[in-house]
């Protein structure tokens, strides 16, 4: 009776430690990432249409922006966006264009019209980022690059870096696939393979030149566009921040020990091979 006691017990207090892993549906879901953006920059009339609301309001610098939110340019207006807090991974809308943010991590804006300008170069390890319009998405894991929308033609064209082009006819699927270099571009028919590359003017290249300096300019210090975003949410953002250091450090940890586990492994072989061929296995000697 005492030993059955005792194992009733133990099974049942068992049972209360797996039942939370055992039961909860998410139990071994992977953490998915969710961000929010932040505006910098706002020239002439710029709107923004929160996810799951009516309303249009106009864009401020530090206004926060998440999965769904919409934004509108008017004539000579534009907006740029940082998602992260050093403003490493940045986007420029301009004039007459609309752009919706998608994805919890934030790692892709739809551009039904207009043009915009991304500027992609601190991303997590096997992360990217695109711009998809009705008919192409491009992308990189770090460059510099505009789309534009516009009528039937989407063009792409590559400042830094390179980029990757995806054509897709009207069911969704992927027609062609190619790779823009620095200093190209291509223009993309709706529902079309990409065309030929064409290098790119010098117009556009100036144009780009001279926003870089535009930007690096509002990017000092003291000149940031006034970060007017909440104190719990600067906390909430470099808390999130930190864990990803923290998750990419453990990748480096693990790759480390697995170069080492092969490292001894090949080193333990090494041994074994030399002690099968010693002496004793050699012509002449006499092995005990």
């Amino acid at each position: 009776m005492k030993k059955f006691l005792t194992m009733a017990i133990v099974s049942a207090v068992f049972g209360m430690l797996i039942a939370p892993v055992a039961f909860t549906p998410h139990a071994f879901a992977a953490k998915e990432t969710v961000r929010t953006a932040k505006v910098l920059f706002v020239q002439g009339d710029v709107k923004v249409q929160k996810s799951g609301k009516t309303a249009w309001d106009a864009a401020k610098p530090g206004l926060v922006l998440a999965d769904g939110d919409t934004i509108k340019t008017s004539k000579s207006s534009a907006i740029e966006i940082s998602f992260d807090k050093d403003n490493k991974n940045l986007v420029r809308l301009e004039e007459n264009s609309t752009a919706i943010l998608r994805g919890k991590a934030l790692n892709r804006i739809e551009l039904p019209e207009g043009r915009i300008r991304s500027l992609v170069k601190n991303l997590k390890k096997e992360s990217s980022f695109d711009i998809k319009t009705p008919t192409v998405v491009a992308g990189a894991r770090g460059s510099g690059w505009d789309v534009i929308a516009s009528g039937n033609r989407d063009n792409v064209k590559a400042f830094e870096d390179e980029i990757f082009v995806q054509s897709y006819d009207q069911q969704g699927k992927l027609i062609k696939e190619i790779f823009v270099r620095e200093g190209w571009e291509v223009l993309i028919d709706r529902f079309q393979s990409p065309g030929e590359l064409i290098e790119l003017s010098d117009r556009d290249r100036n144009d780009w030149n001279s926003w870089r300096d535009d930007l690096g300019g509002r990017l000092e210090p003291g000149n940031r566009g006034g970060d007017d975003r909440p104190a719990q949410f600067n906390n909430i953002q470099n808390m999130q921040d930190k864990m990803d250091e923290q998750e990419n450090f453990k990748e480096q940890v693990f790759e480390t020990e697995d170069i080492r586990k092969v490292e001894d492994r090949v080193e333990n072989d090494n041994r074994a091979e030399e002690g099968s061929s010693g002496p004793c296995n050699s012509l002449g000697s006499v092995c005990p």
